[in-house]
C-alpha cells in the first residue's frame, strides 16, 4: 500500500512522533511505498504558527529554524531511503508546498530546483486564503471568511481555487494535496444568499444553508474553476490525492469530497493516489479501510495510481494498479486483523 504525503514530530511543530519511529510503523504495516514530504519553509513571519514562535525570542530565529529543519529533514530522509534500497517500503523523498502567496510559491520552486537530486516530487497544496490559515482552527477559518466584504463565501472559494491554479501553473506538482481543504472547518449551518454569495441570517427563498457538497451545484462559475484546475493537472500528468486526514479529523469523506471526485474521474482521467498525511505513529494508514470503501463503493474507481522512482535516473512516474488488485492486497487483510 501507499502514502504520498507525510510529516513527523522531528520537523513539524504540530507533529507528534520521531520520523524513525514512524518508519518502523510503516514497515510493520507492510507499506509498499511511503513518501516523506516535509514542508518547504515559510519565509515570512506573518505565516508562522503560534507553536513555531513560542520557543524563540523573535520571528527571525523561528524562520531560521524552519530552514534548518528542512535541510536536516533532507539528510535524515536520505539516510532512511538508503537503508531501504533492498527492502520495502519504497521510500520516495518529496516536499509539500503550502502556497501561502506568490512569493512563497516562487521560493518553493527555487528550493525544489536547488535540492532536485534529493526532492523527487512536490505535493502542491493551498493552506491560506488572503494570508489566513484555513486549516488551523475555527477562528482562523472565520477570519478568512471575514476578509471578504459581507462575509462572501463565494468569493472566498473563488480565491482558493485561483490560488490553487497559480500554484499549479508555477510548480506543476506531481501530487495535488487535499484538494478541498477549506471544507475542514466549514460550519454545518452556514446560510448563504445564493445570488450574492454573502453569508446571511435571513431565511428568504434565496438564502439557504450551503454545504461542501452543495456549492458546485449552486455556483457553476466555481465548478468551472475546479474543472479548469483539473484539466490543467491532467495536461501535465499530475494526480489528486485521496487524503484520509479529513476522516480522522471528523469529516464524512476524505479530501476531496465525492462531488469533486466525480469531476476528477471526468477531467483528470481518475488519476488518484492515496495518502494518510500522517503526523505521528497513530496516524500512519489512518482510516485506510474507510478510504478503501470510498474508493471502491463511493467513487467506484477502476484504477489507483502510485509513484515509483527510477533507480537509474532518479525520476519518478506514476504506475497504475487495477482496483481488484488494489483491493485484494494483503495490506488490507493485515489492517483488518489489527483493527
Amino acid at each position: 500500500m501507499h502514502s504520498h504525503h507525510s510529516h513527523s514530530g522531528d520537523y513539524v511543530a504540530h507533529g507528534v512522533d520521531p520520523l524513525d519511529d514512524m518508519i518502523l510503523q510503516v514497515e510493520k504495516m507492510k507499506f509498499h511505498t511511503y513518501c516523506l514530504t516535509e514542508h518547504i519553509p515559510r519565509i515570512e513571519s506573518k505565516y508562522l504558527y503560534p507553536e513555531e514562535i513560542e520557543s524563540f525570542e523573535n520571528d527571525t530565529d523561528a524562520l531560521k529554524q524552519l530552514e534548518m529543519n528542512f535541510t536536516k529533514f533532507l539528510t535524515h530522509a536520505q539516510r532512511i531511503k538508503d537503508s531501504h534500497k533492498n527492502k520495502y517500503p519504497n521510500i520516495i523523498i518529496g516536499t509539500e508546498i503550502e502556497a501561502c502567496n506568490t512569493t512563497h510559491i516562487q521560493y518553493a520552486k527555487q528550493k525544489i530546483l536547488e535540492y532536485q537530486d534529493q526532492v523527487k516530487f512536490c505535493v502542491g497544496s493551498v493552506h491560506h486564503i488572503n494570508g489566513i490559515p484555513i486549516d488551523f482552527d475555527q477562528d482562523n477559518w472565520y477570519k478568512a471568511l471575514l476578509s471578504f466584504p459581507n462575509k462572501n463565501l463565494k468569493k472566498m472559494l473563488i480565491s482558493y481555487f485561483e490560488s490553487q491554479y497559480e500554484m499549479l501553473q508555477i510548480l506543476q506538482p506531481k501530487v495535488v494535496g487535499h484538494f478541498d481543504l477549506f471544507k475542514l472547518f466549514w460550519p454545518d449551518s452556514l446560510r448563504v444568499n445564493i445570488d450574492t454569495g454573502e453569508c446571511t441570517e435571513s431565511s428568504s427563498e434565496n438564502d439557504i444553508i450551503v454545504t461542501p457538497m452543495a456549492y458546485l451545484n449552486i455556483w457553476d462559475d466555481i465548478k468551472q474553476l475546479v474543472i479548469r484546475n483539473l484539466k490543467y493537472i491532467n495536461s501535465y500528468g499530475g494526480a489528486i490525492e485521496i487524503n484520509t486526514s479529513a476522516l480522522r479529523k471528523g469529516l464524512k469523506e476524505p479530501y476531496p469530497s465525492s462531488n469533486i471526485g466525480e469531476l476528477v474521474k471526468q477531467y483528470c482521467q481518475g488519476r488518484f493516489v492515496l495518502s494518510d498525511d500522517a503526523h505521528g505513529i497513530a496516524q500512519v494508514g489512518v482510516r485506510y479501510l474507510d478510504a478503501l470503501q470510498y474508493i471502491t463503493q463511493t467513487l467506484q474507481l477502476d484504477t489507483m495510481y502510485y509513484l515509483i522512482e527510477n533507480n537509474e535516473n532518479g525520476t519518478v512516474h506514476f504506475e497504475k494498479i487495477p482496483i481488484t488488485e488494489f483491493a485484494n492486497n494483503e495490506f488490507w487483510t493485515l489492517l483488518r486483523a489489527n483493527k
